[in-house]
């Protein structure tokens, strides 16, 4: 996965397991450092990262995570659901604005 220069993966993992976490294991035992979900999380907060420097709207980005929950995840969407993908993708638009 590539997101840039600038840009380092632990940041981006910080604002996945922080403000997305659809799975709710950075609460569970160990955190999302013992977790299975580490790597997916870093590829679909990637994903966005890439996405904002390619100049895709935040809105199709939101909607990205969004299936990620519940089509690949397999989880029932829920009124947070839309809530935190919003955060991730606005905390990754800031950290890149930041990086500029």
């Amino acid at each position: 996965m590539s997101v840039g220069p600038s840009v380092r993966l632990s940041v981006l993992r910080d604002i996945a397991w922080a403000q997305w976490d659809p799975m709710g294991l950075n609460g569970s035992e160990g955190g999302w450092r013992r977790s299975h979900a580490a790597d997916e999380y870093d590829r679909h907060m990637g994903r966005v990262a890439t996405g904002l420097r390619n100049g895709e709207r935040n809105e199709a980005l939101v909607d990205y995570l969004v299936s990620i929950e519940t089509v690949h995840m397999g989880l029932t969407e829920t009124p947070a659901t839309r809530k935190r993908a919003g955060a991730a993708v606005a905390s990754v638009l800031q950290l890149l604005e930041s990086k500029t």
